[in-house]
């Protein structure tokens, strides 16, 4: 892809993620850009072709978190603590205004999005929980596919503000964020996991 197009995608991405898309004019973008509107039209046809590209570039960020889940040379909770430090490091939260204006105007668009990310959480999760088992810091008897099917409903329900199970401000608190990595870890990892979560999550706190 050109690259000015990718700093169109990238630079858009972020607009609709603060404002939501119904309240971003093609105007809003060419101007955030330094651009105009015509030389905007150069890279992109109309505002639906827009969405969809940025919604292909949330999918790129999504793998981007995920692919730790892939890297062996990490036992499962560093893969854990890797994915934790690149989400921090992006701090990107959506906004429930941009969900909202997805499900009303773009709803194909969502729905492909809500798929790709249920995927590819399950089958990382599968992954990482495998990986895990057979490094001896989970549970053997755990049922992978029932397990990331879970982790599946923290990444898209539980911690998507849209539906208010927590704030965006809570969804940011490293104290809450704490109590879901041990409520998961307490009821998955063996003795020999939870030394490792202490030491890479909670070093100060007792078990």
């Amino acid at each position: 892809m050109d690259e000015k197009k990718k700093t169109i995608i990238e630079s858009t991405f972020y607009l609709f993620q603060k404002y939501g898309i119904k309240s971003v004019s093609m105007d809003d973008i060419a101007r955030e850009l330094g651009m105009s509107k015509k030389t905007l039209y150069q890279y992109i046809s109309d505002k639906t072709e827009l969405v969809e590209n940025c919604m292909n570039f949330a999918k790129e960020k999504i793998e981007s978190y995920l692919s730790v889940f892939y890297d062996y040379s990490k036992n499962a909770i560093e893969q854990h603590l890797a994915a934790k430090e690149l989400i921090e490091k992006d701090r990107v939260v959506v906004n429930p205004t941009l969900i909202f204006d997805l499900n009303k105007y773009y709803p194909g668009i969502l729905q492909d999005l809500n798929e790709f990310k249920k995927k590819a959480i399950y089958e990382a999760h599968v992954s990482n929980i495998d990986h895990g088992k057979k490094g001896g810091y989970f549970n053997e008897d755990l049922n992978s596919h029932v397990i990331a099917r879970m982790m599946v409903s923290y990444h898209i329900f539980t911690f998507d503000p849209a539906n208010r199970l927590f704030s965006e401000s809570e969804i940011k608190d490293e104290s809450i964020i704490f109590e879901v990595y041990k409520y998961h870890f307490r009821g998955i990892c063996t003795p020999k996991g939870l030394e490792v979560v202490i030491q890479l999550f909670c070093p100060n706190k007792n078990k």
